[in-house]
Order: C-alpha cells, then structure tokens, then sequence
C-alpha cells in the first residue's frame, strides 16, 4: 500500500510530529491532532497483503475509546486516499464488539479489554496501534508513548510480521524496534 513516492516527505513529517509536547496536559488539543496525524502516517507506511481489500473496498480505520483521537484522524484523513482507497474512519465503543477494521487504534480503555482486542487481531492484516502502556508487550503492533516531552513510538516487528503486515524501512528507523519475544519487551516509560 506504499508507494515509494513521497516517502522522504513522509519521513521528515514523522520527524516533525515526534515535537516536544513537554508541559501539555494529557490529551491536549495539539497532542490529539498530532496522535490522529501519527495514525495516518503509520498506514501510509504499511503494506497490507493483496487479498485483504475488495475491488473498491475502503481502507477501514477503527478507533476504539478515544473519541477525540478518532476525530482528529477523521480530520486529517478527510479527502485523502491511501493507495488509491478513500479511508473510512468508524468509532467503535469499548465493550462492543470489532468490526473489520484494516487499522485498529485502542485507547482509554481498560487493560483487560486492550488484551482481549489484541488476542482477537492478533492473527489478522490489522495494525494495531495503542498509547496503552506495555501495548507492544501483549503483542499489539505500535505502542504511541510520551518520553522526555515528545511523543513517540514503539513498533513489535514480529507481531507486525504474523499480521502479515509489512512496515516500511523508514518507518522502523524512526521507531524503538522491537524484536524480542512480546514478554522480554519493557514496558514503556511513564510521564
């Protein structure tokens, strides 16, 4: 789903989007946008298999808990195609049950539940993407987490490879890879 086109564009952008967030309250209006801007960059950099869209199908992105995120992904993507496939942006309350979904963003939720969304993907082309602390760990694909007053991010390659997703190179440099079986990996740092 990436093209080569635009890729160090996208690069620098990530670089740009990884700013200082120091003395911003949690969930503030900038960190949101810039959490919904993270959300379409991180699929612009993922390949998903051949078989997983429909001939027109949209590229499905699905938000689950954070109301705020899901708008300001809706915002960012509003008018935008991704490998030629408009995006489809569908809030999704905690406790009801996934739909199909092509990109998967869990937050403000509990633990439990974050657990059992990535036990039901885990299998499936979805790029699971999370700010829940240890999200990586139990096998979610990228954890967005906030260290030193910047955002950041932290991508399980492995749980990306048994998802059948392929993440793009720059993508990974930008990110703390993370390549260890999903128990050795530590938790992410806590602001």
């Amino acid at each position: 789903m990436v093209v080569a086109h635009g890729r160090r564009h996208v690069a620098v952008v990530f670089l740009m989007l990884c700013t200082t967030v120091e003395g911003m309250q949690a969930q503030d209006v900038a960190e949101v946008r810039l959490k919904g801007a993270l959300l379409f960059n991180f699929a612009r950099f993922t390949d998903w298999p051949s078989d997983v869209f429909h001939a027109d199908s949209p590229v499905s992105a699905c938000v689950v808990g954070d109301r705020a995120v899901g708008e300001a992904l809706s915002e960012t993507v509003k008018g935008k195609l991704l490998a030629g496939r408009p995006i489809a942006v569908t809030f999704v309350a905690p406790s009801a049950p996934l739909p199909s979904c092509h990109l998967l963003y869990v937050s403000a939720v509990a633990d439990t539940r974050v657990a059992e969304i990535v036990s039901t993907v885990q299998d499936v082309p979805v790029l699971t993407i999370s700010d829940a602390e240890a999200f990586t760990k139990r096998g979610g694909i990228i954890q967005i987490f906030v260290e030193s007053g910047r955002i950041k991010f932290r991508i399980n390659t492995k749980s990306a490879k048994r998802a059948r997703l392929q993440l793009s190179s720059q993508l990974l440099a930008l990110a703390e890879a993370v390549d260890e079986d999903a128990a050795t990996v530590p938790d992410a740092p806590k602001t």
